[in-house]
């Protein structure tokens, strides 16, 4: 009697096959490689270490050498504050993380850019699914629905914003849809981004807000009431010396980093028109 064929995990394979091929690809190197803000390097004892990048030659960095502790290197600012999207380019310094094998190394690249390891292998195998951003939308209930109605310049804005590599490192692959590509430096960083995260979806919100803002309340320099909030903001902080941000996807506060690139997007061609010049 013959045994039926055994099923395989798609996925297991598939992040099987990544694992193998980014240690491999690590190996290669003598130097080691550049994963988002990480260094990996292979030891001449055939350990793997990662490191910040800017720390590549210092010393007396704080050792760990269990794999699940990149979780806890991975979850917190310099400042102490929780990153919520890991590709940021906010990763805390000072640290190493040793570990013994290509599965180990797994693990905590896993931990540090989460899903990273196999988006990278299948694109470069061409095999990455890439939701546009009028796909993505059409899936989004709730509060979300609303992004549906984000316009084209909307959507080009804020992935300006949100998706520059100043405040994120990964290639950004999706487009508006698939006759209107992002208009936008799409980075050249080692892990892509096939759709649109979590992040930008929350921003997406916060701008379609913005866009449905009463024209009515306009002032007399055209400036909606939220633009006023966030200038005043911007204004009295600096004026007391320093600009704090908020926290990374506190959309709703005026002086969030993304929320403030938007605006130099938006705010600034109408507080300096074109053709107007300093004397």
């Amino acid at each position: 009697m013959s045994k039926e064929p055994v099923e395989h995990n798609v996925n297991e394979s598939v992040a099987t096959v990544a694992r193998e091929m980014f240690a491999a690809w690590v190996d290669e190197a003598a130097a080691g490689r550049v994963f988002g803000q990480v260094l990996i390097r292979r030891l001449a004892g055939g350990d793997y270490s990662l490191r910040h990048r800017d720390d590549a030659g210092a010393v007396d960095l704080d050792l760990h050498e269990e794999p699940r502790e990149a979780r806890e290197i991975a979850k917190l600012t310099e400042k102490g504050e929780y990153r919520p999207l890991k590709s940021s380019s906010n990763l805390r310094r000072g640290w190493e993380l040793r570990v013994k094998s290509a599965r180990d190394l797994a693990v905590a690249v896993n931990y540090l850019y989460p899903a990273a390891q196999v988006h990278w292998h299948l694109y470069r195998e061409g095999k990455l699914d890439v939701t546009s951003y009028r796909e993505n939308a059409a899936r989004q209930s709730g509060i979300y629905k609303r992004i549906q109605r984000l316009s084209d310049e909307g959507v080009q804005n804020a992935a300006r914003a949100c998706c520059e590599d100043t405040v994120c490192l990964k290639k950004t692959l999706w487009d508006v849809d698939e006759e209107t590509p992002l208009a936008m430096d799409r980075g050249n960083g080692e892990i892509p981004c096939p759709e649109p995260c979590s992040v930008f979806v929350s921003l997406a919100r916060r701008v379609r807000l913005f866009e449905r803002e009463d024209k009515r309340d306009l002032d007399e320099i055209g400036l909606s009431p939220s633009e006023k909030e966030d200038l005043a903001a911007l204004v009295e902080a600096a004026s007391a010396g320093s600009v704090e941000y908020a926290r990374e996807a506190e959309f709703e506060e005026p002086l969030n980093e993304r929320r403030l690139r938007y605006r130099r997007l938006t705010l600034l061609p109408k507080l300096r028109p074109a053709g107007r010049h300093e004397d």
